[in-house]
């Protein structure tokens, strides 16, 4: 930026400044966050000392008071991990209330809910085993990772005084061997401080969070020992809890501190709206003068019973949400609009921005989504846009700043063509998105396989962006199915490519080769095939099943993979060939797929339309080539006699969970729906039901009790 541009640049922020304080401070309104009011300040604040001879007595600025690195081992979690759906709003919090009326069938459900602090920490899981005397001894600390697997930062975690190294429980004989304790690990702000005066300026932590995580992942606890670690315990596992006949999450909350586990006290409880309201307030105001970050609060049914019966969706528990604080917006300069190609051929438009800091993390890139939002918008390349960060999803776009527009800013056109492969852009009636049609574009090849190694498909950890656009371009793979056949000196003539890389990407390889079904479903990149339609389909076809043969590596060497000589042994297990994937969903009619509880129309099409491709058909053979298996689902076998039923779930049943009752229909092909309608096929009701009851018999729908229902599935 030369003199001329700075000068123009610093009297648009001066003014753009001043307008907002004036709204805020005599008007008494907010038009954007302090944060972002802050942004400006600081860009003209370095535009000044850049260029000293324009700072005027009247700035803003001359007013006082102006208003998996790989290193550390894999473990995986004794459960899987699941994450808070975060809500931003009382509106979010009144939704959250009426799905759980709904899913419960209650309607005059008022939920009392338990509420914790959020810490702004790092999640990690203590776990424990069951040795002599029916004491639980420390074994060792895992983070959340992927949610499947984690790191073990035993070593660090450790180091933390407060963590007892063994646990003594009341005498309970069904305790598990086993018992994991969920805790959010932090770093006091005040030890931050001591920390970053110790660090050259290059490598200080940004927040207490980033420390804390830096911290854990220390190969050296001698590090840890010096940083002063801190945790909160907050849960543990299901069965634990159920054998020690903890009823509510207060009770859990007390029972942890009892045996001597850390936690954060100042949980409240709260029964209404206005309750959470005001505590909302309440810690939002006090949250600077805390001794540790947090970022809202965590909200919990606090009756366990209702938990078990809400249940969890594939990825967060529909009885707790995480009410977070704002989410902090910041200024930035967008410096160009890039499009980037989806596995599918969606074009995304993003914008390329000035760097700037949000939630710890530098951001350069923000979405845009589509034609439409940047029409709406009028965002425009040299425009300063408001950039909001809402925990780890995508930075998004807000608004624009248009009193910061310069002259030379222009209307952005979305261009004709594809960016890769220069194909004409189409975009199908009724939808917001360009695609790219080429079935050949590289950008959608390099698209399809990243997902195809995503941690939710076949998981190939080391098989990053850069890696595959080298074996690409390289020729080294040209469908996904050539990973699977990739060896030592294919991997060690690629740049950054050593032995010890080239091992631990072998080993992730050839551990990939056996895959639940459901995952390589996914895998294949099927529009409108997400994790759930592809476990849907995992579960309901009725897949042929039989014994296949596996050949695992004992060692995978990269010198015994260059020379022949890597030790292999054969498994047998139960499973789907490839080639039968491929022939199964080929001979699959549109009536069939429609059967299917929860697969539509769209899905239906994408399904269909897909196996047609040639190319598509030959990959399965391919897989199978390569000695990849698809292990057997869950449920797979079971007979779908409730296909087309629908059931409706009232009371407490005698010896099944709501959630145990809802899986063995689900199982079955059937549906399970929160409300009686005509459509209702049947009523399954149990102690204490409620209206649900009562709008069966006016509607004369079938009303079965659990021995009827354990009749019905077990064919009697």
């Amino acid at each position: 930026m030369n003199r001329q541009q700075a000068s123009q640049r610093i009297e648009k922020l001066r003014k753009e400044i001043w307008r907002l304080n004036r709204a805020y401070f005599i008007e008494n309104r907010t038009d954007v966050s302090e944060d972002v009011r802050d942004s400006l300040k600081q860009e003209l604040i370095a535009l000044e000392k850049e260029f000293p001879n324009l700072v005027t007595p009247d700035s803003p600025t001359q007013r006082v008071g102006a208003p998996l690195d790989g290193r550390l081992p894999k473990v995986a979690h004794l459960r899987p991990k699941e994450s808070l759906q975060d809500a931003f709003s009382e509106e979010e919090i009144l939704d959250w209330f009426d799905q759980m009326r709904r899913a419960l069938g209650k309607e005059s459900f008022k939920p009392e809910l338990e509420a914790e602090l959020k810490i702004d920490g790092l999640n990690i899981s203590l776990v424990y085993e069951k040795k002599d005397g029916g004491i639980y001894h420390y074994k060792r600390a895992v983070t959340r990772g992927n949610g499947i697997e984690g790191e073990d930062v035993s070593h660090t975690i450790k180091t933390i005084q407060a963590i007892p190294l063994t646990l003594r429980f009341p005498k309970k004989k069904d305790l598990p061997s086993f018992l994991e304790i969920s805790g959010e690990v932090y770093m006091p702000k005040a030890s931050l401080l001591k920390v970053n005066r110790a660090l050259p300026e290059e490598e200080k932590f940004a927040n207490p969070r980033n420390a804390a995580a830096g911290t854990v992942r220390q190969l050296d606890p001698k590090v840890a020992e010096t940083r002063d670690l801190r945790i909160f315990c907050y849960g543990t596992d299901r069965e634990t809890v159920d054998a020690l006949e903890i009823r509510t999450q207060a009770e859990l909350m007390k029972f942890l501190d009892s045996v001597d586990l850390p936690t954060e006290r100042n949980w409240k409880i709260v029964t209404s709206l206005e309750g959470i309201r005001s505590l909302y307030e309440e810690v939002k105001k006090k949250r600077d003068k805390l001794p540790f970050d947090i970022d809202g609060l965590v909200l919990k049914v606090n009756d366990r019973r209702l938990q078990h019966d809400l249940g969890s969706t594939a990825k967060a528990p529909r009885w707790a949400r995480a009410y977070k604080f704002p989410a902090e917006q910041k200024t930035a300069v967008i410096e160009d609009i890039h499009l980037q190609v989806g596995r599918t051929g969606a074009i995304t438009p993003v914008a390329i921005l000035t760097p700037t800091l949000i939630s710890g993390s530098t951001v350069t890139r923000a979405t845009l989504h589509n034609e439409d939002e940047i029409e709406r918008l009028d965002v425009r390349i040299g425009d300063t846009v408001i950039v909001r960060k809402a925990g780890d999803v995508i930075p998004e776009i807000v608004e624009v700043m248009e009193n910061l527009r310069p002259k030379s800013a222009k209307p952005y056109h979305f261009p004709k063509n594809c960016p890769h492969c220069a194909t004409v852009l189409e975009r199908p009636e009724g939808e917001a998105v360009h695609r790219c049609p080429n079935p050949d574009c590289g950008a959608q090849e390099q698209q399809r396989v990243e997902h195809f190694v995503s941690r939710y498909a076949f998981n190939i950890e080391g098989l990053g962006s850069e890696t595959i656009e080298e074996l690409l371009k390289n020729g080294l793979i040209t469908n996904p199915a050539d990973i699977f056949t990739l060896a030592a000196g294919d991997l060690m003539e690629l740049p950054l490519f050593k032995e010890k890389k080239t091992e631990n990407l072998l080993r992730n390889i050839d551990r990939a080769k056996s895959v639940p079904l459901d995952r390589l479903l996914f895998a294949l990149g099927i529009r409108h095939v997400g994790r759930e339609t592809a476990e849907l389909l995992a579960r309901r076809i009725a897949w042929p099943v039989k014994t296949l043969t596996v050949e695992e590596q004992e060692s995978v060497s990269a010198q015994a993979s260059l020379f022949g000589g890597s030790e292999r042994k054969t498994v047998s297990v139960r499973g789907v060939a490839p080639s039968d994937i491929g022939k199964m969903l080929s001979a699959l009619k549109p009536e069939e797929l429609d059967k299917l509880t929860g697969v539509g129309t769209s899905h239906v099409e994408s399904i269909l339309s897909w196996i047609e491709n040639p190319d598509h058909r030959k990959l399965f053979e391919a897989l199978e080539d390569a000695g990849v298996v698809a292990l057997q689902p869950e449920g797979s076998q079971t007979p779908q006699i409730f296909s087309g039923k629908t059931f409706v779930l009232t009371g407490t049943l005698p010896m099944l969970s709501r959630d145990e009752a809802r899986a063995m229909i689900k199982d079955r092909g059937g549906k399970v729906s929160g409300s009686v309608s005509k459509k209702t096929d049947f009523v399954l009701a149990g102690g204490e039901a409620g209206s649900k009851l009562d709008d069966a018999k006016k509607l004369d729908v079938k009303i079965i009790d659990e021995a009827e229902f354990r009749k019905m599935v077990e064919g009697k």
